[in-house]
């Protein structure tokens, strides 16, 4: 009796251990990798479209899945309490009753949106889906939103799938096969008379259709929400392209763009009559007695340190250079214009204004070059001087403004820069000091 209790005892003790070692030296197999969601499409957004009557409102029944990438979100207002999605046949806006929506379904996220118990309505002609009808006023029933607390029932995250491109269309090819898709114009430009204006009006929360005209004919609107965060900026004055969401309002053609990097509008415009101004400087925005700087200009000293300065004059501003008091045998400066495209335009003509003052040998001169490339050492690049009147011989300075004349820019294409190159020294001896003041101003190239 005592051997058999003393053998249950050492068993009792014994057994454990090796269960423990057995489970200490296990290796457990690596988990599957991620695939994605369980769930697959089964129906394409354009067949999803297919189902709506314009003017009704249809509940879908059936375990219909889609798929699609986000292409628009509500992270800057202009999209409210929706989300546009796209696959390859189509797209559509999604009606979400949340707020700040992009933190959980941020642009480029490719979702799947289980259908069954939602509904497809429009607004306007502009389809959408949302999760019921609202008959709340009888005479104007419309689609609600899916209710934040059931988002998860209904749409699951499949990943990033990054940037969507937008389709490049002509105005002629928008058709309601391409609402709430990502569509991108070109030659394509603000109505004179909607240029320059703020994209909607903050002051009385109203939102505003801004006309587009397109260089070859025709028009659309580009429709923006007064609560947009970009509302208050102004619309661009040049030609380019839009990149949008094209949207309708029952027999009207809208663009909704997502931020107004949508818009890149830098070049000439092709719809005004008379001519074209492709570069006018007045310098008027300088800081008087300071380093004359200028958003795309260039003001360089290539030899000394002395530098192009805002100068004002009552209510004048130009621009002045001097090499005098800089203890300096050369003085060699540059002041740059800002790339000129000469593709888009005939005819050009160049033209600005100068005063000298005790004139006594330095020189100012206006050149011009095709292939400088922008950046701090001009002189390495090829300029020809171009024959420009300048203000010359004045013991003090000048009392009149001496015109350039129209210099003619009509034998140069692509982009130019035009250069205003001071050169004059200050030695300590006084030999060979050239050391007159140059003033510039209205600096203009204007084209047909």
């Amino acid at each position: 009796m005592k051997i058999t209790s003393r053998y249950w005892l050492h068993a009792s003790v014994l057994f454990p251990l090796i269960i423990s070692s057995f489970y200490c030296n296990k290796e457990f197999d690596e988990p599957p990798p991620y695939t994605g969601p369980a769930i697959r499409s089964n129906m394409t957004i354009g067949t999803l479209r297919n189902l709506h009557v314009t003017g009704s409102f249809e509940q879908i029944m059936d375990d219909s899945i889609i798929e699609g990438i986000i292409t628009a979100d509500d992270s800057r207002d202009n999209f409210y309490k929706a989300l546009v999605i796209q696959d390859t046949t189509a797209g559509i806006t999604v009606k979400m009753e949340g707020y700040s929506l992009y933190n959980q379904y941020p642009a480029g996220t490719r979702i799947l949106i289980r259908l069954k118990g939602l509904w497809l309505g429009d607004y306007g002609r502009n389809i959408q889906l949302g999760a019921g009808v609202d008959r709340s006023v009888a005479s104007n029933p419309s689609l609600s939103g899916i209710p934040q607390a059931l988002f998860g029932r209904y749409i699951v995250k499949a990943g990033n799938s990054g940037t969507v491109q937008p389709k490049t269309i002509t105005i002629d090819e928008l058709n309601d096969s391409y609402q709430s898709q990502l569509i991108r114009l070109e030659q394509i430009e603000f109505a004179a008379s909607d240029t320059g204006k703020p994209y909607a009006d903050i002051v009385n929360k109203q939102s505003v259709n801004h006309t587009l005209k397109v260089c070859g004919g025709g028009s659309i609107y580009v429709r923006t929400s007064a609560y947009a965060r970009f509302a208050g900026i102004n619309t661009p004055r040049g030609n380019g392209s839009i990149t949008a969401v094209y949207s309708v309002y029952k027999t009207e053609k809208q663009l909704l763009i997502r931020d107004t990097s949508d818009i890149q509008m830098n070049d000439l415009r092709c719809t005004g009559t008379g001519p074209k101004t492709l570069l006018n400087e007045d310098f008027e925005t300088g800081i008087a007695d300071t380093e004359l700087i200028l958003q795309g200009w260039k003001n360089i000293a290539e030899a000394g340190d002395r530098k192009f300065m805002s100068k004002k004059a009552g209510d004048n501003g130009y621009t002045e250079l001097s090499a005098f008091a800089t203890g300096q045998p050369s003085v060699i400066t540059w002041l740059i214009t800002p790339a000129i495209n000469l593709n888009n335009s005939a005819n050009e003509i160049l033209s600005c204004k100068t005063k000298d003052g005790y004139d006594n040998g330095a020189i100012l001169q206006v050149l011009i070059s095709t292939n400088y490339d922008g950046g701090s050492t001009p002189w390495k690049a090829k300029w020809t001087q171009l024959a420009a009147m300048i203000s010359k011989g004045s013991t003090n300075i000048a009392a009149n403004w001496v015109n350039s004349g129209n210099i003619n820019l009509n034998s140069y294409a692509g982009n130019v820069y035009i250069a205003f190159r001071y050169e004059g020294g200050d030695p300590v001896s006084t030999i060979g000091k050239h050391t007159t003041t140059f003033r510039l101003d209205d600096v203009k190239i204007i084209g047909n």
